[in-house]
């Protein structure tokens, strides 16, 4: 009898170490090919930030051809090299493929920031209780402020081309905003009825700005650009040029006789990045998780047994060091404020410096922070479905007593740390977009640009690129300069 105990026993600890080391190896094999694939991607992405940027498409096509985790993020970058590299067909119509995909998945487009959020609350509860590993195996989701901003890239290239879509497409992100916040707003009422407005969603000083500017253009809607400027004004009180907007579309004047208007838009300094960290759980979290397994569960209990942990692994925003604080323009041409050139004989009008109009990283850290409960209570919920999915493998295995003990904890352990914050996101996104208007003679004009870091001083290359004025128009210059050089974008 001892024997046959003894064999059974040996039985059920070797199923017990089979189960555990197939477990371990697939879950080791998945995060062996998820850290290779987004090793390429920073790959990539450093190729960018140096000025490599043929080396930045061919390692990103890469990633985005593999149909992988990363495709999607890889895709997102591509488009913006793209961009950089005077692409501009092309990645306006990646961004618009991109756009049209996420809205058949957007939460936003689900819930449309409004009403009960009981179904969405099940459907992320569901997804999460069956995720077997991690975040990371899910279908990429853009997190918010990605929606909004691949609406405003496609802003900028529509103003490259000069294609006439640029307002739709930036009342677009506007609108896109707008329904994140009234998100939020929906989830707080759903969860935190009796919680204080705390909702941290900023306004996109870009929408207004643009659609003052596109108004002014047409010589007749001023009424229409100078409520938008005072909306710049009232939103980013510190964007000193909005006075000088608002005047001059309080007067009608668009530009002097002879001249036209050059708008550069620079988009400026390393964007916002996700790193993975601890996060502690809060009681914020707690009560999101308790709900969503309610949902999911259809228990008319009020209490749910939550695992105990004190931390989980989440993403974190982090914006990578970057020294370009703006951009400095001059055209080419005789002036009594001139410089010398780089050749003897040259010299340029100095124009200003670009000045901030959008942070990009401080709207992203906003709607992290906004996001970060439920990002907490996602991840209790996977947790208590692996409890539960290791409680049935335990009882199918016939483990019971000590053992069943020794296999529950071992199993939960080795499963929970395997898990990774999920990281994937659009990591080519600028710190800040900034904007500098100029009026120029009509006719060819020779822009030069320098990249100054915080004290006023170059701490790169000049480059120069050649724009048309037209007598009355507007002309519109996309830059961007990540770290210490410029990339003006020349449609090819």
């Amino acid at each position: 009898m001892v024997e046959l105990r003894s064999v059974r026993s040996s039985r059920r600890l070797i199923r017990f170490r089979l189960h555990s080391a197939f477990v371990l190896t697939l879950f080791g094999v998945t995060l062996s090919g998820c850290a290779a694939k987004l090793a390429t991607i920073d790959q990539g992405r450093q190729a960018f930030v140096a000025g490599d940027l043929q080396n930045a498409k061919t390692l990103l096509h890469q990633v985005a051809d593999s149909k992988g985790r990363f495709a999607s993020p890889a895709k997102l970058d591509l488009a913006i090299v793209e961009l950089a590299s005077g692409e501009v067909k092309s990645a306006s119509n990646r961004l618009r493929t991109l756009r049209d995909e996420f809205d058949l998945t957007s939460e936003v487009s689900q819930v449309g920031g409004t009403g009960s959020l009981v179904a969405g609350a099940k459907a992320i509860g569901g997804e999460a209780a069956s995720m077997l590993t991690d975040d990371t195996a899910r279908v990429f989701q853009p997190a918010g402020y990605e929606e909004v901003m691949i609406r405003t890239m496609l802003a900028m290239c529509s103003l490259v081309q000069d294609d006439g879509d640029a307002e739709s497409y930036i009342n677009q992100a506007a609108l896109h905003q707008g329904k994140l916040r009234s998100l939020a707003e929906a989830k707080r009422q759903q969860f935190f009825p009796e919680s204080l407005d705390t909702t941290p969603h900023q306004e996109l000083v870009l929408a207004p700005y643009l659609r003052g500017v596109l108004r002014e253009a047409t010589h007749h809607d001023f009424d229409d650009a100078q409520r938008n400027y005072q909306l710049v004004s009232a939103i980013k009180p510190d964007f000193r040029p909005a006075m000088d907007d608002l005047e001059r579309a309080t007067t009608g004047a668009h530009s002097r006789p002879d001249h036209g208007v050059l708008y550069v838009f620079a988009m400026v300094g390393r964007g916002p990045v996700l790193q993975p960290v601890d996060a502690p759980i809060t009681s914020a979290a707690v009560s999101i998780a308790s709900t969503l397994l309610l949902h999911e569960s259809n228990e008319e209990d009020d209490v749910i047994q939550l695992p105990k942990i004190t931390s989980v692994k989440v993403p974190a925003v982090v914006v990578p060091p970057s020294p370009i604080a703006a951009i400095t323009v001059a055209s080419q041409g005789s002036s009594t404020m001139t410089f010398a050139g780089p050749t003897a004989g040259d010299s340029y009008r100095m124009l200003g410096a670009t000045q901030s109009l959008t942070d990009v990283a401080e709207l992203v850290k906003r709607q992290a922070d906004a996001e970060r409960p439920w990002t907490i209570a996602r991840a209790m919920v996977r947790q208590t479905g692996k409890e539960l999915a290791v409680a049935k493998a335990r009882d199918g295995l016939g483990l019971n007593g000590g053992l069943g003990t020794v296999f529950h904890f071992a199993a939960t352990s080795a499963w929970t740390a395997t898990e990774s914050a999920d990281t994937r996101c659009w990591g080519l996104l600028p710190r800040e977009i900034q904007v500098l208007r100029a009026e120029l003679p009509v006719g060819q004009q020779t822009i030069v640009m320098a990249p100054v870091g915080g004290d006023g001083f170059s701490i790169g290359p000049q480059v120069q690129t050649t724009v048309t004025m037209h007598n009355g128009r507007n002309t519109y210059l996309v830059v961007f300069a990540p770290h210490d050089q410029i990339h003006p974008v020349v449609p090819r």
